[in-house]
């Protein structure tokens, strides 16, 4: 689909014309088709001088593809793709296109496009932080009855400077950084870097570095922004590529549709340090479930066989494994070998960790990073199954690091979250009610959402629900003494009792 964009007219016009094709030639979109005809279409009708057309419904069916019978109320794909795109224009004007005369702009909630001098960028991003300050903390919600020991925990309060930071730059900044206290020692520029660990930093500062394993030649840039290296380091068996795979439990599916197979060995160069390993699975290939054994070792130590149909639940789900206290072997290199004939890999993660419980996790139940008051960094959402998503970016409770609570999902939903087997952690479950109750302008009110809440079968909360009891409109639960499963796992199950269980956020600790 490719809308017709009138000629602009007068000169100002013309120059915000021509820095429209420059984006939509950037190859930023190529990859996001439904990024593209949203960005056409609203700029069709800018040009056109039709902007008070510009509704979410027009949106849906002209651009997106929905049928006439198109409800936002129950489907959200308009504020989705407006949400990403804004971010994708962000992150351009944050790199190449930093230095442009004009750079575009979708203001939050709205639909028109705004094309801003350069000279406006910085005073308009310092307003907007100011007027999105949080406003006070949350008071905590009264802790339920469990099996596990748990606590409400307050969320911090934002400092002024820092609320204008992060309102101002967590967007354009996608790439993540080091987080206030790093548990790893810093690379410095005397120290000796290993070639793929040294281009990794250069296109990020956590540290990290990443493999797509596969047919590919390109590097590729997830949701988080975040580098990782085309195929390198690994020798032997085959690999693979099926692009027309839908991938479930992740927001980039690029990551599952490659990889390699087979008998086949990596030798990763990293700098001397403690490490967390995480591997990526998704089994794109249809075989029957236990047809794929994957058996690996990691530096001469073999691991539990793995069958990822089995783990996942089925074909094209994201699995991943987590081993932590990983160091380098005396030639500098962490060694992954394959020696099945039905082992495969799509990708791989190395970050510095000095716990053996591995590095934290903190996810956002959508495609969104974050970096909050203490130096943290959120991260979109992954090793989800079910569910769907909301945003609600114009009804954040009043509260400090707000945009923690500005995606949910909801509905009949579950996680798969990798962590390191035999180590215990504290874990994080972060609540707001957007819907129901008059604060919200919804209808009922304390009792009109309860769910239950079980990790591994276990129970978290029973008959919870995030109205009774609290103020502000949101709540922080803290699980202490979390044990995974045999196999390295978190299985958070969300069950409803009355209406869809929701979850805004989850952070996951080693103890």
């Amino acid at each position: 689909m490719a809308f017709s964009i009138p000629h602009p007219v007068t000169k100002q016009e013309e120059e915000e014309w021509h820095e429209l094709q420059t984006v939509l030639q950037s190859g930023i979109l190529d990859k996001a088709p439904n990024l593209r005809h949203f960005l056409e279409y609203v700029a069709q009708q800018y040009f056109s001088g039709h902007t008070e057309q510009l509704k979410e419904y027009s949106i849906a069916v002209q651009a997106l593809h929905r049928l006439e019978q198109f409800d936002p109320q129950s489907d959200t794909i308009v504020r989705v793709t407006a949400h990403t795109l804004r971010k994708k224009l962000d992150q351009y004007y944050a790199t190449e296109g930093a230095d442009h005369a004009i750079q575009i702009r979708l203001p939050a909630g709205k639909y028109v496009l705004q094309f801003e001098r350069r000279e406006q960028v910085s005073v308009l991003a310092v307003d907007h932080a100011e007027a999105s300050r949080p406003e006070q903390p949350v008071a905590a919600l009264p802790a339920p009855s469990s099996a596990l020991r748990k606590t409400w925990v307050y969320v911090a309060v934002l400092g002024a400077a820092t609320a204008l930071l992060v309102g101002s730059h967590f967007v354009r900044n996608r790439r993540t950084e080091s987080p206030t206290k790093p548990s790893f020692t810093a690379v410095t520029k005397s120290t000796a870097v290993a070639p793929a660990f040294a281009e990794a930093v250069g296109a990020a500062t956590d540290r990290a570095i990443r493999i797509r394993l596969g047919a590919t030649t390109h590097s590729y840039t997830d949701a988080a922004g975040q580098l990782w290296l085309a195929d390198r380091y690994c020798t032997g068996g085959l690999t693979f590529s099926h692009p027309n795979q839908e991938i479930r439990g992740t927001d980039d599916p690029a990551l599952f549709q490659e990889g390699r197979e087979g008998k086949f060995q990596c030798r990763i160069p990293v700098p001397q340090g403690s490490y967390q390993l995480l591997l990526l699975f998704a089994d794109t290939s249809g075989d029957r479930e236990a047809a794929r054994q994957v058996d690996f070792s990691i530096n001469n130590a073999v691991t539990a066989a793995l069958d990822v149909v089995d783990e996942a639940g089925g074909d094209n789900i994201v699995v991943g494994k987590v081993y932590a206290g990983i160091h380098p072997m005396s030639d500098g290199n962490i060694h992954l070998d394959f020696t099945s004939d039905g082992s495969f890999l799509n990708a791989a993660e190395i970050v510095p960790a000095e716990s053996d419980g591995g590095a934290p996790m903190r996810m956002l139940a959508g495609p969104a990073v974050f970096h909050d008051d203490q130096g943290n960094i959120w991260s979109p959402e992954r090793f989800f199954h079910g569910g769907r998503r909301s945003f609600h970016p114009d009804n954040l409770p009043k509260v400090a690091n707000a945009r923690l609570f500005e995606w949910e999902r909801y509905g009949h939903f579950h996680y798969l979250i990798p962590v390191v087997a035999g180590k215990d952690y504290r874990m994080r479950l972060y609540f707001s009610e957007g819907w129901f109750g008059v604060g919200n302008g919804g209808p009922g009110g304390p009792g009109s959402r309860v769910f239950d809440v079980y990790c591994n079968g276990t129970t978290l909360l029973k008959d919870f629900d995030i109205l009774q009891g609290q103020n502000g409109g949101a709540g922080v639960i803290a699980f202490d003494h979390v044990k995974p499963t045999a196999h390295g796992m978190l299985e958070l199950d969300f069950t409803p009792v009355k209406n869809y269980p929701l979850i805004d956020a989850i952070e996951i600790e080693p103890e």
